[in-house]
């Protein structure tokens, strides 16, 4: 089976951590061809080049990756915030030859497209040019966001899962919004997880044996000590893009009630976005203003070998998104038997086991989440209960569960058209 895998966003060397879990999919889907599990596949990678200095073609980790060139500026089409339809035009055009390119080069049986916006658009043209069949996966975003923008972006949508022999859905809330809200029938479509790599997120192992087991508060002050952490203070950490809509401004505004009632939070960013240069200085401007101290420390995006460190060295993993699908920065986090707090929204309620493994709160509400945070802070067993559950019965999150999922649904959409 020979697949021509279409994503808005993919590693570079620009972005090496950059949904860096497309890639270990994509490798994982492979692989179960090569170990003769299955027949074999082959993928080739098409995404958009974001950055002038990544290459046009390279491979990656055994994958040949396709970047397609747009007037990107620099930036990811969702980070220009309103592009121009002379912009999005480009983006289309450009990734509509490179797909049709690969497709015809390649003889593909079939196209595998991440995300319904923006480049389901794409996938479903070239799908319908060269009756190729086309899987499509639904991330999140695309349908709660940037479907609902505009009648153009929906109409696009409509037409993208339209053309789609069968669409994958992240969470079960997506499943619930592609057959009521865009009328999919429930047979073309599956909830398939994204999923992590168990190598680099797994809690760690008991000294001389093979069992998972929590650490201890030394040994996580001793990673803290390492990150240059103030060993002896409470430790929140966030992981994604550092915007509104991860819920980073009431994050911010939890930790400042929490200063201000005497407990001393460090609150890490990692990732980045438009609100990070605003974090550090609002945490600057407030450092003489709270009875509390507390820093606010923004490292930019870190390598996966590096985020095992920081959810182990954290008290708790926050996520206060507005909206979600099936966040796989949560799934990392319990995975390295780190508790999660975060929003009660998209796929989210599917992964936290509340209360037993982590907390659910109201988006948008800061009040609401700097009272869970305070009240599991200043009582930590529940929090050290959650570590002890999640290293005893660590959650399978895997990338190879999800790949054998995945490839069950390709080998049958490609059976349909033979």
């Amino acid at each position: 089976m020979k697949v021509v895998v279409l994503t808005a966003a993919y590693p570079a060397p620009s972005e090496p951590e950059r949904a860096v879990y497309i890639e270990n999919l994509t490798r994982a889907i492979v692989q179960r061809g090569r170990s003769g599990v299955r027949e074999p596949l082959e993928a080739v990678i098409v995404a958009p080049r974001v950055s002038p200095a990544d290459p046009l073609e390279e491979v990656r980790e055994g994958l040949t990756v396709r970047r397609f060139r747009y007037p990107s500026m620099g930036k990811r089409l969702k980070e220009l915030r309103r592009p121009s339809r002379w912009r999005l035009g480009a983006y289309f055009v450009s990734g509509l030859a490179a797909t049709l390119e690969e497709v015809r080069r390649r003889s593909a049986d079939l196209i595998l497209c991440h995300w319904v916006l923006p480049v389901g658009p794409i996938a479903a043209v070239a799908s319908a040019l060269l009756g190729v069949p086309l899987v499509t996966v639904a991330h999140g975003s695309d349908l709660n966001r940037y479907a609902r923008s505009s009648t153009l972006f929906h109409r696009l949508t409509l037409a993208t899962v339209t053309q789609a022999r069968h669409v994958l859905a992240v969470s079960a809330e997506l499943s619930t919004v592609l057959v009521e809200r865009l009328s999919v029938p429930s047979s073309k479509v599956t909830v398939v997880p994204m999923g992590v790599e168990p190598q680099c997120f797994s809690a760690p192992r008991a000294v001389g044996g093979n069992h998972r087991t929590h650490e201890t508060h030394e040994a996580r002050c001793a990673r803290r000590r390492s990150l240059g952490l103030e060993p002896g203070r409470r430790v929140l950490l966030f992981v994604g893009d550092v915007i509104p809509e991860k819920g980073v401004k009431e994050l911010l505004e939890a930790q400042k009630m929490l200063l201000q009632r005497g407990l001393e939070v460090d609150l890490c960013l990692l990732g980045e976005g438009e609100l990070r240069e605003q974090a550090r200085s609002s945490a600057e401007a407030r450092a003489g203003s709270v009875r509390g101290h507390g820093q606010v420390l923004c490292p930019g995006r870190v390598s996966q070998a590096e985020l095992t460190s920081w959810y182990r060295a954290a008290d708790l993993f926050v996520l206060p998104s507005h909206a979600e699908g099936s966040p796989v920065t949560v799934m990392e986090a319990l995975s390295s038997g780190l508790p999660v707090v975060a929003s009660r929204v998209g796929g989210i309620p599917d992964l936290v086991d509340d209360p037993l493994t982590g907390w659910l709160v109201p988006p948008r509400d800061s009040r609401a989440l700097s009272t869970t945070l305070e009240g599991l802070l200043r009582n930590p067993d529940s929090i050290d209960a959650a570590r002890k559950r999640l290293a005893e019965n660590p959650p399978d999150f895997s990338v190879t569960r999800r790949a054998k999922d995945v490839r069950r649904i390709l080998d049958e959409v490609v059976g349909m058209k033979r």
